[in-house]
């Protein structure tokens, strides 16, 4: 079951919170204004703003992150322009211009030890954007940041320096947590319980590893998060205003005008199966992962069932092309692109079938009047509705044209927007070792991670439950156990390499295309380290092309953050997106 939390506290805390710290201030040559003196601090309240601080930055790696990896759909073809100088201020200052002038107080105030348990969580949160920060921009600024007044222009750093002051920093909040008390202080992620506390570190730890390629050390990890009651997540609340606690893709999508989000038509695809529950080659999650609002999408087909003979037809869209479709959904009149001809992208780079409306990746064209037709976000990890809506339409003889089912979202709607913020699951852990197992050529025990790592996946995210939908449709236990073991068979099968087709697509999946693919499956709402998984690996060589066949290099780095530049003399500009990251071995992936 998903650990229950306590919203009211939430509602009150984001209430409290009004000193955090705001995105634009020059971190490096001011104090921070909306932080207290020490004499006047209280450490709790400056805990609670570190928590939400960090929430707020690791939102930000998830976003991006999930974007590059097709996780989530991607607007924008070119991606040096995608992602410019303003694309991770909203990180850099929550760490430096928010959590790190809060630790500081805390750490002066913990003079007797009485706050132990904060600090040694902050600076764990701490040591994790550091690093995410690194994994993105490569040197970054620290040993002489946020002290103005002896650096007003803090140096840049080596970014593998940076990862090694980030795992001492583990190492200190791991001594700080053996024993602490929470004391009167509200804990948003693991309610008072250090020894969790100390499960992340370690995973962090892990994580650091992985990155790094010390695959021994992936493997050897102990005590680290590896059940559902140990995941490191954000949960959000169901409170609409002052403030607003709702899962902000929730409030995005459900709406009175209707969604207004893209999902991501490679990731629907790799789920849906060839024919849903027909065909029952389907992924169990993804009646929770997504809600269809419409029975098919322009220019795509549905299930038909007639009454009277029992037999299902493919419906290739009753009205064909037409001006309807082209004011929906307008690449359903136009021509395949030339580099997506002759591809596996071909089937769905612009109509879905089954009534799952999204957008492949780099589509940035004008918004349509689509907004109760896009299949929008469900009941995980947002909150929102189940799918109870059947893959087929029912047609009766006496009908003269389709009666679609009547799904659209509104305010309120399924769970409410109680959802979470994956930051750290235990499913992605069993992926690491999958990984790392991989990488050691110990198959057999690959094989058993991504058994664990999606069974992991599968029993959290079916824990999520929308009591307003019709239930009939969720996963049995047969079918998740059926999808588990085709799974893990078809890695089994799967070769270790595998060449490449004329149009550069894998002539078939080799062992990390489908270790890829069921990862980037389970890090759906969070996506922080797909990115760093592409480049790591290359890998998986089955994602969705750019939908421009000129989108420039894929990232290795992004742009400085433009605040910092602009604050911050011994900081240039970079011209491209080439730098890589200390860890970056510069393998490429053919979809990129």
């Amino acid at each position: 079951m998903k650990k229950t939390y306590n919203i009211l506290v939430i509602v009150f805390l984001l209430g409290l919170t009004v000193f955090q710290s705001c995105e634009t201030v020059e971190l490096e040559k001011l104090e921070n204004p909306n932080s207290l003196s020490p004499d006047q601090a209280n450490p709790t309240l400056l805990f609670n703003n570190v928590q939400l601080s960090y929430r707020n930055g690791v939102s930000s790696f998830n976003n991006i992150g999930a974007q590059l990896s097709r996780i989530d759909q991607m607007s924008g073809r070119i991606y040096f322009n995608n992602y410019g100088g303003g694309s991770l201020n909203g990180a850099w200052n929550n760490l430096f211009s928010s959590m790190n002038p809060d630790i500081s107080v805390i750490e002066e105030l913990n003079e007797d030890g009485s706050y132990d348990y904060l600090l040694g969580a902050s600076k764990a949160m701490q040591a994790h954007l550091m690093m995410l920060l690194v994994d993105y921009l490569g040197d970054i600024v620290w040993s002489q940041a946020n002290m103005p007044l002896e650096f007003p222009d803090p140096a840049i750093d080596d970014d593998e320096a940076v990862y090694q002051a980030a795992l001492a920093l583990l190492d200190d909040a791991t001594s700080l947590m053996q024993g602490a008390s929470l004391g009167t202080a509200t804990d948003l992620y693991y309610e008072g319980d250090s020894t969790k506390w100390i499960k992340f570190i370690n995973t962090l730890k892990m994580r650091a590893a992985l990155t790094t390629g010390d695959y021994t050390g992936v493997i050897n990890a102990t005590n680290v998060i590896e059940t559902e009651e140990d995941n490191f997540a954000f949960a959000y609340g169901t409170n609409l205003q002052q403030p607003d606690t709702r899962h902000p893709d929730y409030a995005s999508d459900y709406t009175d005008s209707g969604a207004n989000l893209y999902r991501s038509n490679w990731l629907m695809n790799l789920m849906a199966g060839e024919l849903g529950d027909i065909t029952g080659d389907d992924d169990p999650r993804r009646r929770y992962y997504f809600y269809r609002q419409a029975g098919v999408t322009p220019g795509s087909f549905t299930n038909m069932l007639f009454e009277g003979n029992n037999l299902f037809y493919i419906y290739p869209d009753a009205l064909g092309a037409s001006t309807e479709d082209a004011q929906t959904l307008a690449c359903s009149v136009q021509d395949t692109p030339a580099h997506l001809q002759f591809t596996e992208e071909e089937n769905y780079w612009c109509s879905m079938r089954l009534g799952y409306w999204g957008r492949v990746h780099g589509n940035n064209e004008g918004i349509p009047p689509d907004s109760f037709g896009r299949t929008a976000t469900g009941v995980y990890p947002a909150g929102g509705r189940f799918d109870d809506n059947l893959d087929w339409i029912i047609l009766n003889a006496a009908q003269t044209e389709l009666t679609f089912y009547d799904a659209a979202v509104g305010l309120g709607l399924g769970a409410g927007g109680a959802g979470i913020e994956p930051i750290i699951l235990s499913s992605f852990v069993e992926f690491w070792r999958a990984e790392a197992y991989t990488m050691l050529q110990r198959d057999a025990e690959a094989a058993s991670a991504i058994e664990a790592g999606v069974t992991e996946s599968v029993n959290y995210v079916t824990s999520f439950k929308d009591t307003t939908a019709d239930l009939s449709l969720e996963p049995t236990a047969d079918e998740i156990s059926d999808f588990i073991d085709a799974t893990v068979q078809e890695f089994t099968d799967a070769p270790r390499t595998t060449g490449l087709d004329a149009q550069g697509w894998p002539i078939e999946k080799a062992k990390l295309d489908i270790l890829g693919e069921q990862f980037f499956i389970a890090m759906y709402g969070g996506g922080a380290d797909g990115f760093n998984f592409i480049r790591r690996t290359g890998y998986p060589r089955t994602l969705a092309r750019n939908i421009d066949p000129n989108p420039g290099p894929f990232p290795r780095t992004l742009l400085y953050p433009s605040d910092e530049v602009n604050a911050n003399p011994n900081l240039n500009q970079r011209q491209d997106n080439l730098t890589q990251v200390f860890w970056d071995s510069g393998v490429t992936n053919p979809a990129n």
